[in-house]
């Protein structure tokens, strides 16, 4: 047996083993390094991902009934319908919203019982959410038809004054207005807009 070609051959087996060790490293790190270093800058960094979006401190919240002063303003008389400013006042001491439309109603001189339909929307007034500072307020407008333009079949009756739920509250608040209506709910009399800030809407 030659020796040097022995030899030669252990070299060539260790040299390709050597190699092939080296090899199989390289590309275990290839693979491993971008994952690991994706996860330590992100952790490292503290950096939001490009999608998060930032926290936002939350607005004023909607006014409370007992923080409320609702009022009945001076009347505007128009062709064949007169005006009247229901004034909402934030009473505390930090700012609120209102939104949308009050419920404004009859009652009857008992003060008790609901006379004639409520108020229809007048959607030509836009919606819009008010914020109220302390002592700032918003109107909402109600408009009363004159009932005496209706025929025989709508019932007219006296009412004492109306019923209002500010927008998005449960409670109630009466306020003193006399005139006629319509105790027929086929007929409306009343019309009221959002509310507005600080101004009465124009109605139709």
């Amino acid at each position: 047996m030659d020796t040097s070609t022995g030899a030669g051959r252990l070299l060539a087996v260790l040299l390709a083993g050597a190699a092939l060790l080296l090899a199989g490293c390289s590309t275990g790190n290839a693979s491993a390094g971008p994952g690991v270093r994706s996860t330590v800058r992100a952790s490292s960094s503290g950096l939001a991902s490009p999608s998060a979006t930032p926290s936002t401190s939350a607005g004023p919240a909607s006014c409370k009934a007992g923080k409320l002063s609702v009022v009945l303003e001076h009347a505007r008389a128009a062709r064949g319908a007169t005006h009247y400013p229901i004034e909402f006042m934030n009473m505390s001491l930090a700012p609120c919203t209102l939104h949308g439309f009050p419920d404004v109603a009859f009652f009857g001189e008992n003060y008790s019982e609901q006379v004639g339909s409520a108020a229809r929307r007048n959607h030509g007034s836009t919606e819009h959410l008010i914020t109220l500072p302390p002592e700032g307020f918003a109107i909402a407008q109600v408009s009363v038809a004159n009932a005496k333009m209706y025929p025989r079949g709508c019932r007219q009756t006296k009412v004492s004054g109306i019923l209002v739920h500010p927008p998005g509250l449960t409670t109630s608040v009466r306020l003193s207005l006399s005139g006629l209506t319509c105790a027929n709910r086929r007929y409306h009399v009343l019309t009221v807009n959002a509310v507005a800030q600080g101004q009465a809407a124009v109605g139709d």
